[in-house]
Parts: structure tokens; C-alpha cells; sequence
């Protein structure tokens, strides 16, 4: 079992607008087959909307596990909870998140990958509009050396109680995207 706990100035920001400091740690478990894991990390601030700043410090709690069903398929689930308090014209506002990956690892450089995800943003404090989002997706990635992945996704979101689309309630979306890792 590891653990990290880190201190820093605030979240959801790069430079720290407060002298407010935030408790960031988790805990990471694996089983001794290597074949399952579990990692929970907290976020701990104030839990309040600094009005005066216009800026969120957020309480967020985290959790992933994964299981690895066979050499070339990986089930994680991760689950996400966040609240804040004194938010203007909301007062306390949460937030719930679950997705779901199936990865399928074809070769070492290549894998594809389905996702369902459920984001329940109940006071739309997070997003703009309350609502539960659910968004399947599929994933094709390609790693041609282990610093640099091309990934291309297919995903359709939608809410099911506002219309946060330009007035719609859903969205399809294909992307790409370059990840470089240092």
C-alpha cells in the first residue's frame, strides 16, 4: 500500500489567488497478482465559494479501481464526488461522476477502448445547467514510442433534464488528439 499527501494553495487554479491551503493525498492499493488495484485521493479545502475572490475551493473525493480481466482487456470504474458551499444564488452545490472504461490493448502501441460515463451536475454549479450527462464513447489510441499517443474518439453526450447544447439536450462529437508525455 502506498500513500502520497501533498499541501498546496488552492485547486482548480496554477497560481493561488488564496493563502487558503488545500490537503491534496490518496492511498493506492494492489492486489499481490498485480491484477487489481484501487486509488482513492481526496481534495480537502474549505468547502466554500469565496465570493469575494470569485474563485471555488471545492471538497473532492475519488475513487478507481481496476481489474485486469485478461493480458489484453482492463475493466476501471471511477467514481468522483465534490461539494461546495456559499456558492452565489446556489448555496451548497454537489456534483457526482461515474465512468466506466473497457480498454482493449490490441498490440502494445495500439488499443481501443469503450466508455460510459454519468455526471450528475445537480445544482449546475460545475457545468452551467443541472442535469445528469451520460456519454458513451469509443476510443481508438495509437503509441508509436512511449512519449508521444494519437487518439481518436467517438462520443455522444446528453442531458436529461436541461438543454445545455445551444438549446439541445445532445451532442455528438469526434475528436482527435496528440498526447505527449515528459
Amino acid at each position: 500500500m502506498r500513500s502520497i499527501f501533498r499541501q498546496s494553495l488552492g485547486n482548480d487554479n496554477f497560481i493561488s489567488i488564496t493563502d487558503n491551503p488545500t490537503f491534496i493525498g490518496n492511498i493506492k492499493w494492489v492486489s499481490p497478482d498485480q491484477r487489481n488495484s484501487l486509488h482513492f485521493s481526496i481534495i480537502a479545502d474549505r468547502g466554500r465559494f469565496d465570493q469575494q475572490q470569485n474563485f471555488h475551493d471545492p471538497e473532492v473525493f475519488d475513487l478507481v479501481a481496476t481489474h485486469k480481466i485478461s493480458s489484453s482487456l482492463v475493466y476501471t470504474f471511477n467514481g468522483l464526488y465534490g461539494f461546495t458551499n456559499n456558492v452565489p444564488n446556489i448555496g451548497a452545490a454537489n456534483w457526482l461522476g461515474i465512468v466506466n472504461y473497457l480498454t482493449y490493448n490490441v498490440t502494445e502501441q495500439f488499443n481501443t477502448a469503450g466508455r460510459l460515463e454519468f455526471f450528475d451536475d445537480f445544482q449546475g454549479q460545475r457545468t452551467g445547467f443541472a442535469g445528469l450527462y451520460i456519454a458513451p464513447a469509443v476510443v481508438a489510441a495509437y503509441r508509436p514510442v512511449k512519449w508521444l499517443q494519437f487518439r481518436q474518439e467517438i462520443r455522444y453526450d446528453d442531458n436529461t433534464q436541461s438543454a445545455p447544447f445551444e438549446g439541445k439536450h445532445g451532442l455528438f462529437t469526434a475528436t482527435s488528439d496528440v498526447i505527449v508525455r515528459w
